[in-house]
């Protein structure tokens, strides 16, 4: 199936990388490897990566381009790390001519455009890319090492949630062979400053819990303020309640400026994944996410119900 990608990609002078919503270190690591490979691969061809991106990183591999409007009109659209276009973080995705994806989340069949790449078994995007650049020979530079390190690493939870750890770890001794730098990655992850400290004492201190055994977290619009953290930063936090014995479930719920409310959900055993989806949202079958158009403790509270009823069903198996 990639061939017919790579069809597109050798057809068009012309292409935009989009990730989803929300990016986080796969979706961005997706992005900027194959922008960097294909432009190895093709100088020739005018490539282009749209979306906010991971700010932290931006100086250890790339910032994102800024894309005139015109551009897309004749450009070839390659989605990453997301099931479809409504996912995409730049919607002028919808205006290029030509559409293509590579990803790993569970399959909705949502994506018609074009040809695709899906490997549901993948810990990630990066994970599958990788193993496209090694089986297709395909240029791997210190930037692209980087890069798919980067969504790996963060995807796996830190090579927590991984599937095939023989292979996955074949794939990232591969990319240390040419040039990924694990711990200047992870000096980057790692670092924090006193709002992270504040931010995860509040974590801490005002956590919920449900009868079945679900930990969460509620982030107001205002506690955010308080905290001086957004959004994105607090959704990040929810791995803080992982690992809590008597607890297999864990979430977050995270409240923007505009109302909207970002949802985590991870698991240790219970399926995240099918709450997820039905909330509108996807992901991985014990790292999830989805978004609620507000902050309503009684849909809060669906969830958690959702989620405990997982917990219940799992323990009787």
């Amino acid at each position: 199936m990639f061939q017919e990608i790579i069809k597109l990609i050798e057809k068009h002078d012309s292409i935009v990388i989009f990730g989803h919503i929300n990016p986080d270190g796969d979706c961005y690591g997706s992005q900027v490897a194959l922008k960097r490979g294909l432009s190895l691969k093709y100088p020739n061809k005018k490539i282009y990566i749209t979306g906010s991106g991971v700010k932290s990183f931006f100086d250890f591999l790339m910032p994102m381009d800024i894309v005139p409007d015109e551009v897309f009109k004749h450009s070839l659209a390659i989605l990453v790390d997301g099931n479809d276009c409504s996912r995409m973080e730049d919607q002028r995705v919808n205006d290029c001519v030509a559409f293509c994806k590579i990803d790993h989340h569970v399959d909705t069949g949502t994506f018609v455009q074009g040809p695709s790449v899906v490997d549901e078994t993948a810990n990630s995007t990066c994970d599958v890319l990788t193993g496209i650049f090694i089986e297709g020979d395909y240029p791997v530079d210190k930037i692209v090492a980087n890069a798919l390190y980067l969504g790996i690493v963060t995807d796996s939870g830190r090579f927590q949630f991984v599937t095939n750890y023989a292979m996955t770890f074949d794939r990232a001794a591969f990319l240390c062979q040419n040039g990924a730098n694990p711990k200047a990655i992870n000096d980057i992850l790692n670092s924090v400053n006193e709002s992270s400290l504040i931010s995860k004492g509040f974590v801490f201190t005002h956590y919920k819990k449900s009868k079945e055994g679900t930990l969460y977290i509620i982030f107001t619009k205002e506690d955010l303020r308080k905290i001086g953290i957004s959004a994105n930063q607090a959704s990040g936090l929810v791995n803080s309640l992982s690992n809590v014995k008597g607890y297999p479930v864990w979430a977050s719920f995270a409240e923007y400026e505009d109302g909207n409310v970002r949802v985590e959900l991870r698991s240790n055993g219970p399926a995240v994944q099918p709450i997820a989806v039905k909330i509108g949202g996807g992901g991985h079958m014990y790292a999830a996410g989805a978004a609620l158009a507000k902050l309503n403790i009684t849909q809060v509270n669906q969830v958690i119900d959702m989620l405990d009823k997982a917990i219940t069903e799992w323990r009787k198996k």
